[in-house]
């Protein structure tokens, strides 16, 4: 049993709204608690229970409605199944999508390669998913072999993308959240902030089109069960040339980043996909 299905059943039990110490010391004296192995193993059960109120209560699919300053009530008891994913689930519906959408080929950057992994920059250098579209290839031969002079870096040659992934966005962590995108993903061509989940009430949309507005990072949110429709809430604005210092420093520090580059380059030499460099789609 998980966390959030104990707290649930205590919801269900009780049926009026509750607070946190309430529903600690209710699940303090169920037997059901020695079937939750992460409710045992957490260290601060109270915190535990005050995380999964938190995320339980916002986003597109709430199960919790917060109808007092410290109390909420169960307004469902449907868990919404993008809570129960993994963040690097993600990974393959935003690969399927931004080739289908964006004609571009991913490849995930593994932050476990990065050197010196634990700094603290490196989690706003490193960003989870990039990809690229060979634009030289939209070009007949005659004009390939002079925009291909050009080099790489080119955005008639190729475009990046960036991506950084969260499993879920709200109120409290839109801004932290943004600006780690804004500071791994601002060097490609377009950069993207995408979600499994997130708030849509009209003043949550209008901070995202103010800080797209600001800082030109799109927003997508993605669809677990048909992943070539989600959606784009804000496209991200478009950079006419990459930050080559950036790619540079992102190369010299993550090996798999290193490997994009290398194996795009040959791409574009080769002049053939090979569809087993990048996340499969």
């Amino acid at each position: 049993m998980k966390l959030i299905e104990l707290i649930v059943e205590i919801f269900k039990k009780e049926n009026i709204p509750l607070s946190q110490s309430e529903i600690f010391n209710l699940i303090e004296k169920s037997p059901a608690k020695f079937e939750c192995k992460e409710y045992l193993q957490v260290s601060v059960p109270r915190s535990a229970i005050s995380r999964q109120l938190s995320k339980f209560s916002s986003g597109s699919n709430p199960i919790f409605q917060k109808v007092k300053s410290r109390k909420y009530k169960l307004i469902s008891e449907v868990i919404p199944e993008n809570n129960l994913v993994r963040e690097f689930d993600l990974h393959s519906l935003l690969a399927t999508f931004a080739f289908k959408r964006f004609n571009a080929h991913c490849k995930t950057i593994n932050a476990v390669k990065a050197k010196n992994r634990g700094n603290k920059i490196n989690k706003w250098s490193n960003p989870d998913l990039v990809g690229i579209d060979f634009a030289l290839f939209n070009l007949n031969d005659l004009l390939q072999s002079e925009v291909e002079k050009q080099g790489i870096i080119s955005s008639q040659v190729t475009q990046f993308y960036s991506f950084e992934l969260k499993l879920k966005i709200d109120r409290f962590n839109l801004t932290e959240c943004y600006f780690q995108a804004v500071s791994n993903s601002s060097w490609a061509n377009f950069g993207y902030l995408v979600v499994g989940d997130m708030d849509k009430d009209n003043s949550f949309i209008s901070n995202l089109i103010r800080l797209n507005s600001g800082y030109g990072i799109g927003v997508i949110c993605l669809n677990f069960k048909e992943p070539e429709k989600s959606e784009i809430i804000v496209s991200a604005r478009e950079r006419n040339s990459i930050d080559i210092n950036f790619m540079n420093f992102l190369s010299s520090i993550n090996a798999d980043f290193y490997a994009f580059i290398k194996n795009s380059k040959k791409v574009i030499i080769d002049k053939k996909i090979k569809k087993e460099l990048f996340d499969k789609v």
